[in-house]
């Protein structure tokens, strides 16, 4: 009997934070492709913050994401209280007349019976929080990838559209003394002077598309006040010679997936749950003890036995809303996996079409907007073009540059997304564009 109570009171202990973030922390370094390291925020900090240490402090410092793992806290403290035998009854009666006294205690064991369901339950309640937990850190790291990103981008064209604004500028300042020399028309004026304001425009709105995008990296790095004073490296690269190879990534964002695993144990829980309800339906609780009587023809000792029955309840609404929630982890299952195969094929054509996009920049675009500079350079050079054609052409590439950024921005972000599906996790991605002009404006004919 003693070695009865010890087994039920260690099953009943609830497992220890490291035991349960541990295996955790290990599939996450494994899905990631690197080692388990304890960071230093501060020391990262204080250093220009490259994207893996965005990454490194994102996990580390991020609040909602240490409220993912308090989930797991909370599914081991279900765990301890699911394998818990309850207290021992004590039930007395005295009479006075005559004098006599009966002692009862009782210790419930259907936790006993049902134990096999319930610790099958609460340790798919576990893991399940546990795949959630490695899931929301690696979308965590997967959108400090993407904000990252938009933040290099974000910069690189601040510096373009500033590049913009002095060419803009440069054309209405000339413009201007022209005018005054009456060399031009007033018409010829306030159109330079238009496109000056709109660039001046532009440049405000890159200015604070920079400051937005740093505030939204601060919120996933979980920093305020002077902590938001660290400085990003680095550049936002080109896209690769050849476009990824994305067709078997279906398949692999289906096998990785942690949503999926969850689920599944999410449902294993919910028929435990179910099958432990069904027997405890017809014996709702099983009781043994000893009883103490004692009256004029002495005291008696001797075992005793309480059994619940179902007389007047069957549980039939706790069974239905059993069966009820088997029935939505299923659907949720399956769902989980409609919307990760469609995220998936959105996924790949998103980064295709992103690359496809950046690459014509690249190998078309931009030497085009760059022949028509030089050559409109020639033409200056040659006193057969006026300055105005060259400050537009020039205004136009930078135009087309920033266009070709932003192509590849989406490209890499697309690229990100692909990566945590192949990682085990799904995450949305915005197609905002860059500010840039769609078309450029036709040089005025000088008069």
């Amino acid at each position: 009997m003693k070695k009865l109570v010890l087994v039920a009171a260690l099953a009943a202990c609830a497992p220890t934070t490291s035991e349960l973030r541990g295996p955790v922390d290990d599939l996450v370094a494994t899905r990631m492709g690197a080692p388990r390291e304890k960071v230093n925020v501060h020391g990262l900090l204080a250093k220009p913050l490259d994207r893996s240490a965005a990454q490194k402090i994102a996990i580390a410092n991020n609040a909602r994401l240490a409220a993912a793992f308090d989930e797991l806290g909370i599914a081991g403290g279900e765990l301890g209280a699911a394998l818990g035998l309850g207290p021992v009854r004590i039930e007395a009666m005295l009479r006075f007349s005559p004098d006599e006294y009966e002692v009862n205690a009782v210790q419930s064991v259907m936790g006993l019976l049902s134990a096999p369901r319930r610790r099958a339950s609460a340790h798919a309640e576990i893991d399940a929080a546990k795949a959630r937990a490695a899931a929301e850190t690696l979308k965590l790291v997967a959108r400090v990838d993407i904000a990252f990103t938009d933040l290099l981008a974000a910069e690189q064209a601040l510096d373009s559209r500033r590049e913009a604004f002095a060419a803009a500028d440069a054309s209405a300042t000339l413009r201007e003394r022209m005018y005054a020399a009456g060399n031009t028309t007033a018409l010829a004026q306030a159109r330079e002077r238009a496109e000056r304001e709109q660039a001046r425009i532009t440049l405000g709105r890159a200015e604070a598309t920079v400051e937005l995008r740093r505030a939204a990296l601060d919120a996933l790095l979980g920093l305020s006040g002077d902590d938001t004073k660290w400085t990003a490296t680095g550049s936002l690269a080109a896209v690769p010679d050849a476009a990824p190879s994305l067709d078997g990534l279906e398949a692999s964002a289906v096998s990785a997936s942690l949503a999926i695993e969850a689920g599944r144990y999410t449902r294993d829980a919910a028929e435990n749950r179910a099958a432990d309800l069904r027997l405890r339906t017809v014996l709702p609780d099983l009781g043994v003890g000893v009883s103490v009587h004692d009256d004029e023809a002495g005291t008696g000792v001797g075992p005793m036995i309480a059994l619940g029955i179902p007389l007047f309840d069957w549980k039939s609404g706790e069974r239905a809303k059993a069966n009820a929630q088997i029935d939505r982890a299923a659907h949720e299952l399956t769902a989980t996996a409609v919307d990760l195969r469609a995220d998936a094929r959105s996924a790949r054509t998103r980064a295709l079409a992103a690359y496809q996009e950046a690459r014509h920049y690249e190998l078309i675009v931009l030497p085009l907007r760059q022949q028509i500079l030089d050559e409109t350079l020639k033409h200056y050079n040659a006193m057969d073009a006026e300055v105005f054609e060259l400050l537009i052409a020039r205004r136009d590439l930078v135009d087309a540059e920033d266009q070709a950024l932003d192509a590849r921005r989406r490209y890499w972000n697309a690229m990100a997304a692909v990566d945590a599906l192949n990682r085990g996790v799904s995450i949305m991605l915005t197609d905002e564009v860059s500010p840039a002009r769609a078309t450029a404006p036709q040089p005025e004919e000088h008069r």
